[in-house]
């Protein structure tokens, strides 16, 4: 009490330090046992860490143990370093498009056919393969875009496409086949879903073994298609277009579309039409699709350029001087001048564009063409070098005295008339 009773007589501001060295005295203690307290968890740490360590050896090995004891790891490593001494392949393959609902067959309507390579056909193992179960299922387009020859059982079976909710199969028909002496085919097979929702919008066909003969059987695979909805069977494009052929027929022009319009009001409304507009004025042409880039234009004439003009030659005299060869799309064979058969090629420059605004002429009045006798002339021909060579200056002497004759019905002014394969300019 007498202590306390000093205290109470000391200074306000002795009091406040004297409470502020006792708290002091508070918190170093505080530290001490924070100090301690860390030394405990950094041994702990270092001891667990040690551990850690020491067992990173027997860890390591019996990871790399279960890798190589691992059947489906081997067997994966094995396809990818040892390609397959047995192959399935398609023969023959399907054309670029496809629809719905129509049996699969190849681009002449035959059959798919599949067989198998072998190494060596002699080898004992090979005679079960050659009558093996096999079963066809439709893989990704993107599946082996880049071509390779192998690839993995793993890497095929996760490219099967699935049937979509709601829809079913992709694939229906007889899918599981019997090789017979190595060889099968596919007859009855149809494609239900349309490829649209793959990422690629194709598919392939592929064919797998299913028979277990204790050693793996490369699969086959076809090259990508379209599959399209039946429905737009109708205004499908032909791979290689005919001359009578709509010209909506030619890529990147659409049925009803703007080039289809267009065209039509300029009066093409075939693939013959669009090409002899093309050879005798492609600035014409050019001006009619306005619209079109210069990458979907180079599309339809590339496209239309695929054509056979098939095997009729036209003759077009405008005067005594000069007359053009033309094939039936105004490609130019071959030019007369007087007596001279001269190629295209070989004009001058100032011939050549008189040449051109003669095709121009023979266009502009191609509705007058009159046919000519077709016997007479193949009779004067029949026997003789093949008329593709005779034209590039080499013209048979008894065909020339035909037309010199008159043989060939002709009329002064009016084109006329000749038959025979050939390529023009």
């Amino acid at each position: 009490m007498e202590n306390r009773g000093h205290l109470l007589l000391l200074s306000p501001r002795i009091l406040s330090l004297y409470i502020y060295m006792s708290a002091r005295r508070q918190e170093i203690r505080g530290c001490r046992h924070l100090q301690e307290l860390a030394a405990s968890c950094v041994r702990t740490l270092e001891a667990a860490l040690e551990s850690a360590i020491n067992r990173i050896p027997e860890e390591v090995t019996k990871a790399l143990t279960n890798f190589v004891h691992n059947p489906s790891i081997c067997n994966t490593l094995s396809e990818r370093n040892q390609p397959p001494r047995y192959k399935l392949r398609f023969t023959n393959g399907l054309s670029n498009e496809v629809f719905t609902k129509k049996g699969i067959c190849d681009v002449n309507g035959e059959p798919l056919k599949i067989s198998v390579d072998a190494d060596d056909p002699q080898d004992a193992g090979s005679h079960r393969l050659f009558s093996a179960k096999i079963r066809v299922v439709v893989l990704d387009g993107d599946f082996n875009k880049n071509d390779q020859g192998c690839w993995t059982s793993e890497e095929f079976t996760n490219r099967i496409v699935r049937p979509r909710d709601k829809v079913g199969a992709v694939l229906t028909g007889e899918l599981e086949l019997s090789l017979k002496d190595g060889e099968a085919h596919i007859h009855d097979a149809t494609f239900v879903d349309n490829s649209k929702f793959m990422r690629s919008g194709k598919f392939r066909l592929g064919v797998m073994a299913i028979d277990d003969l204790g050693e793996r059987i490369q699969e086959g695979i076809t090259e990508t298609c379209f599959v399209k909805d039946r429905r737009g069977e109708g205004s499908r494009k032909h791979e290689i277009p005919l001359l009578d052929d709509d010209v909506w027929r030619l890529k990147k022009i659409s049925k009803d579309g703007v080039f289809h319009e267009a065209l039509k009001k300029s009066g093409i409304s075939n693939v013959k039409n669009f090409l002899r507009l093309y050879y005798t004025d492609e600035h014409a042409l050019r001006k009619i699709l306005i619209k079109a880039t210069d990458k979907i234009w180079t599309t339809i004439v590339e496209h239309a350029k695929k054509c056979d003009p098939g095997r009729q030659l036209y003759s077009f005299m405008e005067n005594n001087n000069v007359v053009l060869f033309l094939n039936s799309v105004c490609q130019i064979v071959d030019v007369k001048q007087g007596d001279q058969y001269i190629p295209f090629s070989e004009l001058d420059r100032t011939l050549q564009d008189k040449v051109g605004q003669l095709r121009k002429s023979a266009y502009e009045n191609v509705t007058q063409l009159i046919p000519i006798n077709q016997c007479v002339f193949q009779e004067s021909w029949m026997q003789e070098p093949k008329f593709s060579d005779q034209i590039q200056g080499h013209m048979d002497p008894n065909f020339a005295d035909i037309i010199q004759e008159g043989t060939i019905v002709q009329k002064t002014n009016t084109p006329y008339f000749l038959h025979a394969f050939t390529n023009g300019y």
